[in-house]
């Protein structure tokens, strides 16, 4: 009898083995399956956070075109202001200049002598009319409460202020 007990604890003992063997395997396929799966999770997500960034620092670039486009376009346009400034001081120094030429003119006293005729019909209603000249030349003409201005370079401002459409066409 004791052959079948021995007989019986080895068969016992094998299928005790192969039961841990199989279960040692069926625990060592749920493993790789698990790990597989984690392995494709972890892909899937960081497929989505590389897709995210991406999807940010293509707006981010895109904001930075517009903010240095709007940058672009802000300081193009102050260098035209600018020079368009510079345009009309430059013509504003050579008006200036070149009335400032007329005093020299043998005609400067007929050109005085005509402003102040009209300073004392504009204001001949308002009362005696007294005419002073104007530093820089020119006249400044007044009665009573009123001034009329006649200074070589209040002419030179208007005259300039009425051609500023002409001006503003240079620009166009």
């Amino acid at each position: 009898m004791r052959g079948d007990g021995a007989v019986t604890l080895a068969v016992a003992r094998e299928a005790a083995l192969a039961d841990a063997h199989a279960e040692a395997e069926a625990v060592e396929q749920a493993a790789t399956e698990r790990a597989a799966a984690l392995l494709a999770a972890a892909r899937a997500e960081a497929d989505t956070l590389v897709a995210r960034r991406r999807a940010a620092a293509e707006r981010l670039a895109e904001r930075e075109q517009r903010e240095r486009l709007a940058q672009a376009r802000a300081q193009a346009r102050w260098i035209v202001l600018h020079a368009q400034r510079a345009v009309l001081v430059a013509a504003a120094s050579a008006a200036h200049t070149a009335v400032r030429e007329l005093m020299r003119d043998p005609g400067y006293e007929r050109l005085l002598a005509r402003l102040s005729a009209e300073a004392r019909e504009r204001l001949a209603p308002t009362g005696t009319t007294e005419i002073t000249p104007a530093p820089g030349g020119g006249v400044i003409a007044r009665a009573g409460s009123r001034e009329i201005d006649y200074s070589l370079d209040a002419q030179v401002e208007r005259c300039l202020e009425a051609m500023a459409g002409e001006l503003e066409r240079l620009w166009r």
